[in-house]
């Protein structure tokens, strides 16, 4: 079976019946994602540990985005323990420590230059219960399928454009109008998936300091979470509206083939028909 008869496959499953992998394909051919979707799990259940499939383990600390960019990139999955982080900014996010005010200050004057808004920062980002995550696993998307457990989130880096198309269907496919994101000062990948995980709803950051040098993030993407519980549903919207239209772009008319087709709506010189 060619590539093209693998997602028409695909796309005829119901909802019910997709696979992470069949999510993570989608989103690959359709969008053209440059990196593989990534599954996150907050582990609250030290037994759930021996259920994950693990392929690679970290040698020394690591920061959150590390792990995500090898995941992402390096087809890497891995479970973090609480012990094994490195980012100091990261351990009160998953409830790893309490916050100290005077270093959590510090930590952020100089973003802030304000004492006073340096405290509120950390005090103010998405938080995990202390003490309730025994530590973060990590893996491709695909990678759920074989351990048979489902992703709490769901990590996208891509362009703000593909971003967009992966937002609307999103939207279509949970009854939403409108979203609305939560940014901070730094913690834009380990906040910004807590965020998303509490709210059970759709985030979209920038890439902090933190993630765009330990994180290897390219300055021109996003970054973007999907509840895990709602990622087979904007999954199938998404191959739904496909079918529907005949392709993933929603510029014009919609239905081209590439989602980021430049075609100026009503221009006399982009007229074509079939033949």
């Amino acid at each position: 079976m060619g590539l093209k008869e693998t997602m028409a496959a695909i796309a005829a499953k119901p909802k019910d019946q997709l696979t992470y992998t069949d999510v993570a394909d989608t989103y690959v051919y359709y969008i053209r994602v440059d990196f593989d979707p990534v599954g996150i799990k907050f582990c609250a259940d030290e037994a759930e540990i021996s259920k994950y499939k693990i392929n690679a383990k970290a040698k020394a600390k690591l920061t959150y985005c590390q792990h995500l960019a090898m995941a992402r990139g390096g087809h890497k999955a891995m479970f973090m323990p609480a012990n094994m982080l490195l980012c100091e900014n990261a351990e009160p996010v998953f409830g790893f420590r309490e916050l100290d005010k005077e270093k959590d200050t510090k930590r952020h004057m100089k973003y802030l230059r304000n004492e006073e808004l340096a405290w509120q920062a950390p005090q103010g980002k998405a938080k995990l219960p202390l003490g309730k995550c025994y530590g973060i696993y990590t893996a491709p998307l695909a990678t759920f399928d074989e351990s048979g457990i489902d992703p709490d989130i769901v990590f996208f880096m891509l362009l703000p454009y593909q971003a967009y198309h992966v937002l609307n269907d999103y939207m279509a496919a949970n009854g939403r109008s409108s979203l609305t994101f939560n940014h901070t000062p730094n913690s834009a990948v380990c906040s910004g998936s807590v965020w998303a995980y509490i709210n059970n709803t759709a985030n979209m950051t920038t890439m902090c300091a933190g993630s765009k040098t330990s994180g290897k993030s390219d300055m021109s993407m996003l970054n973007l979470f999907i509840p895990g519980s709602q990622i087979k549903a904007s999954a199938a919207q998404f191959l739904k509206r496909i079918s529907e239209t005949g392709g993933p772009s929603v510029l014009g008319k919609g239905g081209e083939p590439w989602p980021g087709m430049d075609v100026c709506k009503g221009c006399p010189l982009f007229k074509y028909e079939a033949v």
